[in-house]
């Protein structure tokens, strides 16, 4: 992990937390597609949406982890634009099927995970 700059604090619960979030959605994800990537289980033309909502937490989770080693400062405040961001990819979603419903779904339910826990 890189380590922040000079005098900025890394939000370590922060990043503990999606950490442990970003390990448990690849459990679930693995025990549910097996040793099949999700590239292959879509080409195969098999909807999934299981297994996709569990990558999308996977993938929020990485998210953010990637925005607190960018900016170490920003604590929780990494979650809002990401929140956005995931918000537009469920909106845009329906029209792509349920698979990236369930996708983008498993992102903000991550998101709301780690925002909840954050909550005083």
């Amino acid at each position: 992990m890189a380590e922040p700059a000079p005098g900025r604090r890394l939000d370590a619960d922060l990043l503990e937390r999606a950490t442990a979030l970003r390990q448990d959605a690849v459990h679930h994800l693995t025990l549910l597609a097996g040793d099949a990537s999700m590239c292959a289980i879509g080409r195969s033309g098999r909807s999934f949406p299981a297994a996709k909502y569990h990558e999308g937490r996977q993938a929020a989770a990485s998210q953010v982890r990637r925005a607190l080693r960018a900016d170490a400062s920003a604590g929780p405040a990494v979650l809002g634009p990401l929140r956005d961001e995931w918000t537009r990819t469920l909106d845009s979603a329906a029209t792509r099927g349920k698979d990236w419903v369930a996708y983008a779904t498993g992102g903000l339910d991550a998101l709301a995970e780690l925002a909840d826990a954050d909550e005083p």
